[in-house]
């Protein structure tokens, strides 16, 4: 068990920022997707980001460290967070760190850098358990909690891909995983082929999908974060890469939480509607 999560927060909502024909879409709602971290759009009634169902959820599960990776430029949310989150955090301890950009690059090295620059700056990370989610991701109570109580070292929720309320065609964006007849990590493939999806079958039938949703042990991934190498397709550093050495070149079991579940993405404009009907 664990009591530490990482958000990761500090992606550059390249994506977000595109445009998209979108009728359904208000002005407000453009303005808001084209000037803020995709995490910070605000929904519901109440008007709280994205973010804060998050953290919502985190806390209902039981979490009391929460790291928020958060980019340079963020210096006014980090000053601010309490106001612009608009929850109650007294329950938890929440810190930021800050994933600093390589010279001459102007996205973010990927997120296996952004795990790695949070346990520099946050040493107490390189020798206990935390686990680590995305912050454009709305996990529910149940996959946050059977993430934090799992007795494996290392671990992450494999969900069922017809448990996520998604298209096939979005889904095959996501990172394929194939597991043994113990549910332990063997291969895991980012955007794979439909043969690829097709032979992936675990020993229930089902296709697994790893949404970002893990647990990791300090002092046995420190190094592969460390380590990682550059991902030669994304030219990014990718926790899909460290999850692989682990297993290849460490030695390392992990172990895959089946769960039949949905999980809210907050990728593109066209997510905007779907996140608003979930979110009132």
């Amino acid at each position: 068990m664990t009591d530490s999560i990482i958000i990761m927060a500090a992606g550059a909502s390249s994506r977000m920022k595109m445009f998209e024909a979108n009728n359904n879409l208000s002005h407000d709602q453009i303005k808001s997707a084209d000037s803020k971290s995709k995490v910070l759009i605000e929904f519901g009634s109440e008007s709280k980001p994205f973010l804060s169902y998050s953290i919502l959820n985190i806390l209902k599960a039981g979490f009391k460290n929460i790291y928020i990776v958060s980019s340079e430029d963020a210096d006014f949310f980090r000053d601010n967070y309490q106001d612009i989150l608009k929850i109650d955090l007294s329950n938890c301890n929440v810190n930021f760190s800050i994933q600093y950009l390589p010279i001459n690059r102007k996205k973010p090295l990927g997120t296996a850098d952004a795990i790695y620059q949070t346990m520099e700056q946050f040493p107490v990370l390189k020798s206990q358990f935390f686990c680590v989610c995305n912050g454009d991701n709305l996990y529910s109570f149940e996959s946050l909690k059977s993430i934090k109580s799992t007795l494996s070292n290392n671990a992450f929720i494999a969900y069922d891909r017809n448990g996520l309320n998604f298209s096939k065609k979005r889904i095959s964006s996501f990172a394929i995983v194939t597991l043994d007849k113990n549910f332990f990590l063997i291969d895991i493939k980012e955007k794979p082929s439909k043969k690829i999806i097709d032979n992936s079958l675990d020993v229930l039938g089902k296709i697994r999908i790893s949404m970002n949703l893990f647990k990791f042990k300090g002092d046995k991934c420190f190094k592969f974060f460390k380590n990682c190498p550059l991902n030669e397709k994304r030219m990014e550093k990718e926790i899909t890469d460290v999850l692989k050495h682990m297993i290849y070149k460490g030695g390392i079991d992990i172990f895959g939480i089946p769960m039949f579940d949905s999980v809210l993405d907050l990728t593109s404009k066209n997510d905007l509607i779907e996140v608003q009907k979930h979110l009132l």
